[in-house]
């Protein structure tokens, strides 16, 4: 019989391996392609981009806690960054010492990153082996000062997984089309 801890751990699973996937063979210049102005990006601490940033290294992500809308549109180093911390943080709220902020340090190149991406995924996959169907409804604490169910925990992280993967392999098949692109809109 499936149980609901079964399809949490195939879909986490799931999503980091299209992770995987996705950012297999990725070059630095595809990494930090900025396919329109005014991208948020990962970039050396020393690069003012004119937004706030977080990170605590030499390396920091864009961000302004404003929450403008629309977002500004991110690179798919943002994105595989965010998605990392954002793993990294939940778990360690949820399952941790909850002292993580997103004030961490970043990678400074493409594989570095997609390593950090990689690595994030293994502590909440060692949680969700030694999960049973009873800690589904536990709560536990978020980086957002509220608790949530475990469950509900693991689905967001599947969820951002997801999404910004699509994301991200989308932003993948414009950058190998982009001058095709580029002829068309001139051509229009």
């Amino acid at each position: 019989m499936t149980t609901g801890v079964d399809i949490l751990r195939a879909a986490y699973a799931g999503s980091c391996e299209t992770l995987r996937r996705v950012l297999g063979g990725i070059s630095a210049e595809e990494f930090f392609w900025e396919p329109v102005d005014g991208c948020w990006t990962v970039h050396p601490r020393s690069q003012d981009r004119g937004v706030s940033v977080d990170g605590s290294g030499d390396w920091v992500i864009d961000y302004d806690p404003a929450q403008p809308q629309p977002p500004p549109f991110t690179t798919i180093a943002w994105r595989t960054i965010h998605i990392a911390a954002v793993n990294y943080l939940y778990w360690d709220y949820a399952f941790g010492s909850a002292s993580l902020s997103f004030h961490l340090e970043l990678p400074a190149d493409v594989a570095e990153a997609t390593d950090w991406l990689f690595a994030s995924h293994e502590p909440v996959m060692d949680e969700l082996a030694g999960m049973t169907e009873a800690d589904l409804d536990r709560l536990v604490p978020t980086n957002w000062g509220d608790r949530w169910p475990v469950h509900r925990v693991i689905a967001t992280l599947v969820n951002e997984q997801v999404h910004h993967g699509a994301e991200i392999s989308l932003l993948r098949d414009l950058f190998r089309y982009r001058g095709s692109l580029l002829e068309a809109a001139v051509r229009g």
